[in-house]
């Protein structure tokens, strides 16, 4: 990696094939993104643990508790979307995720019961405000053809995170899930205090918010219309917010993955024997993200890529159901493939949605991502409970549903495309 002259973008050479020119917030956001993503990617694999074991909640409050964070992603993403439009992208960010973050951390450091796991819940739905205003910074100054490297980047970021999951499956495994996770959110609270500092000295506006904040129709409400009679009018558009609604699924069902590997009545694993399957999914996130992600460059090579990334994803969770209880090869090949779907379904198809947006209307971006964000959330906000009585009657059974929805993204990004081509 070296810098030009010009001080506002980089090259990126190697895996990435040709020179690609990034804007200074993709390479500030880029650049501290390991602050946020390590810790929190541990924090989040070992979270229902914590709670389960340490706090002592049921799989149902567990799944009622992360229902906050999806009821908060279906209203607040609008928000955020007006706010960012009417006052800035940066100053939104800033506001929101230092508002987020820093108190819901401290919280988890010293929660004991359910109401303060509720509280910290709360606060960390407050990050909901930020969502489409995160993408915007990233890509507005960069040119589309460098857009695929950024979030493969990005998810590359997020899956080194989770590749190095079993040094927390180590802490935990030592010390005892109770105050090995309190050390984790103790590092994951002064990790991102760091990154909010160095964000906003660094950060910059986009140039398109700038125009847009002069522009009080696009800025205003009223914007929200012309962005839904895009997404009504493009085929594509509306596929790739159906994907985004089956990672929402996906991911609401993930947070009893850790449960599913350690349970009895589930595949029965050791905590620290179920740290190698995130393992398992950063190796070929990681994979995918450094080879394939940077070469992609045109609609069919997402469409394809997104449709072979589905079926993997389909095939990893039905090995997951039939693995026997106690073996870990068959949940290692289940991550592998895993892996091949959680990176594409975040890199490919962010690059995939922000470039079809960039065609139709560049200055409805904001408002797009986060009309894009509140559907998913709708589609998912019963998830979470409905996976934990799930769970509760088979640990099999939430994931049996997940595979169901993977394979039907797979079947409606597929007739999009193809119709379109």
């Amino acid at each position: 990696m070296t810098s030009t002259k010009s001080g506002c973008s980089f090259r990126l050479r190697g895996v990435f094939l040709k020179p690609i020119d990034w804007g200074r917030n993709a390479k500030i956001l880029v650049a501290t993104e390991p602050l946020w993503s390590i810790p929190m990617s541990w924090i989040y694999f070992y979270r229902s643990i914590f709670l389960k074991e340490a706090v002592g909640l049921s799989e149902v409050q567990i799944g009622l508790l992360s229902t906050i964070i999806t009821v908060s992603s279906i209203f607040l993403p609008i928000a955020g979307g007006y706010l960012a439009d009417r006052f800035g992208r940066k100053r939104t960010l800033m506001l929101f995720d230092s508002l987020s973050w820093v108190p819901s951390l401290a919280i988890w450091i010293v929660t004991r019961n359910f109401w303060y796991a509720f509280a910290a819940y709360l606060l960390e739905g407050l990050a909901c405000v930020i969502y489409s205003v995160w993408d915007c910074l990233l890509v507005e100054d960069t040119a589309p053809k460098g857009r695929s490297g950024i979030y493969g980047y990005v998810s590359l970021i997020y899956n080194l995170g989770t590749f190095s999951t079993p040094v927390a499956g180590y802490l935990i495994g030592s010390l005892g899930v109770d105050p090995g996770m309190r050390i984790l959110f103790a590092v994951a609270l002064v990790s991102i205090a760091l990154m909010l500092g160095i964000r906003q000295t660094y950060l910059r506006e986009t140039e398109v918010g700038y125009q847009i904040m002069k522009e009080k129709e696009i800025a205003g409400l009223k914007g929200y219309l012309s962005s839904l009679s895009i997404i009504r009018k493009n085929r594509v558009i509306s596929a790739l917010l159906f994907v985004s609604a089956v990672s929402s699924f996906y991911l609401s069902v993930n947070i009893y993955l850790s449960l599913l590997l350690i349970t009895k009545n589930g595949l029965g694993l050791s905590e620290e024997l179920a740290s190698w399957m995130p393992l398992a999914i950063s190796l070929s996130a990681l994979t995918l993200n450094i080879f394939v992600v940077p070469k992609l460059t045109t609609r069919s090579s997402y469409s394809k890529t997104l449709i072979l990334s589905h079926f993997f994803g389909g095939l990893g969770l039905i090995l997951l159901i039939f693995s026997p209880k106690g073996v870990l090869y068959p949940v290692f090949i289940s991550g592998i493939l895993l892996g091949i779907y959680q990176a594409s379904s975040f890199s490919v198809s962010k690059t995939f949605l922000t470039n079809e947006i960039e065609i139709a209307d560049p200055k409805a971006r904001a408002k797009i991502l986060s009309v894009t964000t509140t559907f998913s959330s709708l589609v998912s906000l019963p998830v979470p409970v409905l996976a934990g009585y799930l769970f509760s009657l088979e640990p099999r059974f939430p994931f049996i549903l997940t595979a169901g929805f993977i394979i039907l993204g797979l079947i409606v990004i597929a007739l999009a495309t193809r119709r379109t081509r």
